[in-house]
């Protein structure tokens, strides 16, 4: 039997710098600007900021939490840009959750003054003439992965009908990511718990999607065992910091599968749930990774193998272990397959783009 060649595709051209202590220990000898989330950074202020980044900080601005919306990131870009095409080589450093890296993903594409930036982020297409800056993404939450993926979550909250979109821009990858575990100790134990839920998300939605390769899996596996072995040692305890540095290490894992294979059906029915419940991301994809575990383990037995690692049983028991797990976390799991509404929620969703990356059938009992 001739040998069968299996062809792999990764791209992940971010520069990754790991360790505790690594944020301290930055130093910048180019023109730089700074988007912060305030709370994020344990109350540092400004004045502590530009006394550590130097006279190359040439502007901070301050993320106060919430959605990375598109509002949100044009008044950062109405900001950011005069000092930008002051300082055309300028490099913008990121600091924060999920939220401020995913706008600094947005600011980061600077057009001319007659191109309308929010036009571009809701039709997903760079205008033929852009300049892209460098940019450098220091995650203080373990979870989303943004700092190495190429694509940014902007919430439409101002439209008729508020929803999500995905900017994601040729070459839209870092070309660094400064991940210190310790960046992460100071999040409260709710933010904590739902960051890295998403890690686990991400994690298995690399699992039952159509773009896996064995080298997604690996790093989908190991990281969705360490969230589910450390998790709940974190949340007993704060200032357990080797728990902490596994769940950063997972959250990185994770987002480099993710970064390969993108998301699937759990993070498509999310949406919906924090834009109507406000729920936090990772509360609002959890809820759902039984259901989904369920499908794709009854529909797909390719999927089967790979789950079956997680708890070191078989697939249709993990989906027992999942429930519990999350309900000892204090999450409560959902099934749209009980209900004619449901089902026809799971049907058009499994037609959205995310939806159409899961490798099961939702036909099934």
């Amino acid at each position: 039997m001739a040998a069968q060649t299996l062809h792999l595709g990764w791209h992940n051209p971010v520069r990754i710098t790991w360790g505790c202590g690594a944020f301290n220990a930055l130093q910048f000898a180019q023109p730089m600007v700074l988007i912060a989330d305030r709370g994020a950074l344990g109350g540092e202020n400004e004045e502590f900021l530009r006394s550590m980044l130097g006279v190359a900080c040439k502007s901070i601005a301050w993320f106060d939490g919430g959605l990375a919306s598109v509002q949100r990131a044009k008044e950062l870009c109405d900001r950011l840009w005069p000092v930008l095409a002051q300082y055309p080589e300028c490099l913008i450093v990121a600091v924060g959750g999920g939220s401020t890296l995913d706008l600094a993903k947005a600011v980061r594409f600077r057009f001319s003054s007659d191109i309308t930036a929010e036009h571009v982020w809701r039709t997903n297409t760079l205008p033929t003439s852009f300049y892209r800056h460098s940019l450098w993404l220091i995650p203080t939450t373990a979870g989303t992965g943004s700092e190495v993926t190429p694509w940014a979550t902007l919430w439409d909250t101002l439209a008729p009908n508020p929803k999500k979109l995905s900017w994601a821009p040729q070459n839209g990858f870092a070309e660094c990511a400064i991940i210190d575990p310790d960046l992460s100790r100071t999040c409260p134990s709710t933010l904590s718990r739902d960051c890295a839920l998403d890690s686990l998300s991400h994690a298995l939605e690399s699992l039952w999607n159509i773009n896996r390769t064995p080298i997604t899996e690996t790093l989908a596996i190991e990281a969705a065992r360490t969230v589910i072995a450390h998790l709940p040692a974190l949340l007993e305890s704060s200032e357990n910091h080797d728990a902490q540095t596994e769940i950063a290490r997972a959250s990185l894992l994770a987002g480099l599968a993710m970064s390969q294979t993108r998301t699937a059906l759990a993070h498509a029915l999310s949406y919906q749930l924090t834009l109507e419940e406000h729920l936090p991301h990772g509360h609002a994809v959890a809820v759902w990774l039984p259901m989904v575990w369920e499908i794709a383990v009854k529909s797909n037995p390719s999927c089967q193998k790979s789950l079956g690692q997680i708890f070191a049983k078989s697939a249709d028991f993990g989906v027992s272990e999942i429930v519990q797990w999350l309900s000892r976390i204090g999450i409560e799991p959902r099934d749209l397959r009980q209900t004619p509404s449901g089902r026809k929620i799971l049907l058009a969703e499994l037609s959205s783009a995310r939806g159409r990356n899961f490798a099961g059938n939702y036909l099934v009992d």
